[in-house]
């Protein structure tokens, strides 16, 4: 697990929020494949066979829907239950199964090793239809292909967007449809969220990212939560520190930490699932001296709001909306 966690750390803090954050939206979209699109309107892709353009430029002809996927990245496994299809095969399957929103959805699925490094042999094992990898992947791409057809996604396009994500991979399958239906629930349930929480404009949140009780982020714009909490159209419009602009805040010193100013904390992690580092956290001077723990305010989520999928963004949705409803 610490093996994984530290993966996880470096993908979600340095590609998706560093990486991500250094660009603007719109240079964002313009990376994104041709064949796909980020408006609310259906699209006419044919049924089968459908081509599919990916990241690479490479033209791949799907000639039937796919039946087995094997999901190489850690984002994929949570976009294709949110449609209605696990995959046959995933990396990092313990892990992800332990996330909120897909215990039990994984259960038929095979473990196919690391992210980084799959086990082609586990792979072919599974006799997949469709291989979904990334950019990660691009030194073992020629050994994929010889199992099956690879389609490469960048995972700064779909970290940065959840609605892009759902999207492509739903043209890949077929469940165009159904990806509609699931980005008009959940837009639907963010307004309804928004219009909840007005009363809330006065009182401002930070969202504190921490693993281990020691080191302590402060979550930036780019960041798929602080889009959810703080975005004025596409996300709850709440009032952000206004101590913390930009990307991502790390403390060099958990004493940095006192600086945060915001009436309302939620302290997202693995530590919120660890009592040891927890009960370590509510005997600090500097951690109880902070104006949110003063209030009560402090609200836990765990891992599974951090992953940028169609899930985690509900599961994060409805966490700060309970915490926060009056």
């Amino acid at each position: 697990m610490p093996k994984i966690k530290s993966l996880l750390i470096s993908t979600l803090l340095l590609a998706g929020i560093l990486a991500g954050c250094n660009q603007a939206p719109a240079e964002n979209k313009s990376s994104a494949p041709e064949s796909t699109s980020t408006s609310t309107a259906k699209t006419d892709t044919p049924a089968w066979p459908r081509t599919f353009k990916d990241s690479l430029g490479k033209e791949i002809v799907i000639e039937k829907k796919p039946e087995k996927l094997a999901a190489l990245w850690y984002f994929y496994p949570e976009i294709l239950v949110a449609l209605g299809e696990p995959p046959a095969g995933s990396t990092e399957k313990e892990f992800l199964a332990s996330l909120a929103y897909l215990k039990g959805k994984l259960d038929s699925a095979e473990e196919l090793g690391d992210k980084v490094s799959p086990s082609i042999e586990k792979i072919l094992s599974i006799g997949p239809d469709i291989i979904l990898a990334t950019e990660q992947h691009e030194k073992m791409y020629d050994s994929l292909e010889k199992v099956a057809p690879v389609i490469t996604l960048n995972t700064k396009d779909i970290y940065n967007d959840w609605q892009y994500g759902i999207r492509t991979v739903a043209k890949i399958i077929g469940k165009d449809d159904e990806a509609e239906k699931v980005i008009d629930k959940m837009m639907n349930d963010i307004t309804t969220g928004r219009e909840a929480l007005k009363p809330m404009a006065g009182e401002s949140v930070a969202l504190i990212l921490s693993w281990d009780g020691k080191t302590f982020n402060v979550l930036g714009e780019g960041n798929p939560v602080y889009k959810l909490a703080f975005d004025k159209e596409k996300g709850l419009g709440l009032t952000p520190d206004h101590k913390f602009t930009g990307t991502n805040n790390e403390f060099t010193a958990f004493e940095g930490i006192s600086t945060v100013q915001a009436d309302h904390i939620f302290l997202i992690g693995d530590i919120t699932k660890k009592e040891a580092l927890m009960n370590d956290l509510q005997q600090s001077k500097v951690w109880n001296n902070l104006n949110a723990v003063k209030k009560g305010n402090v609200h836990l989520m765990d891992t599974s709001a951090i992953t940028g999928g169609p899930l985690a963004i509900q599961y994060a949705l409805q966490n700060i909306t309970d915490a926060l409803r009056k």
